[in-house]
């Protein structure tokens, strides 16, 4: 086995545990369908909605009530989260609102928070309010 060969396997095997780890599960986690989103919306008078998609996606569309805290500045932890609240992420996909919930659990010591599943993607309506911004 020359050295390129095992710089490979090693690089390999740095790319499969890179992936692992970001889509596995995160505990505390809870996905949110469409439905679930909207009845929490609307029974639930402390809720921090999170979108963490970058501002020109928030900009085009977004869930009403919602604050744009993006991801990217999460991970610099260049932004505050309002953590007195119930918080719910959400993204386009669901992939970046599950690791900027993974970051704010760890950072906060929450021990709870929902992410709409599918992300925004999964969103067809609006809520019977509109709920003020979360500033």
């Amino acid at each position: 086995m020359d050295f390129s060969t095992i710089i490979n396997i090693v690089l390999l095997g740095l790319l499969i545990g890179i992936a692992v780890y970001r889509f596995k599960p995160v505990k505390g986690l809870r996905n949110l369908n469409e439905q679930e989103m909207k009845d929490k919306i609307e029974s639930t008078k402390s809720l921090s909605i999170i979108d963490v998609r970058e501002p020109y996606e928030y900009n085009v569309k977004h869930i009403p009530g919602a604050i744009n805290v993006p991801l990217s500045k999460l991970k610099w932890r260049k932004v505050d989260v309002p953590t007195d609240k119930e918080i719910v992420v959400y993204c386009q996909t669901g992939i970046r609102s599950k690791q900027a919930a993974r970051l704010i659990m760890k950072r906060h010591k929450m021990n709870e928070i929902s992410q709409l599943s599918g992300g925004f993607f999964s969103w067809k309506g609006e809520t019977s309010h509109n709920r003020k911004a979360v500033k």
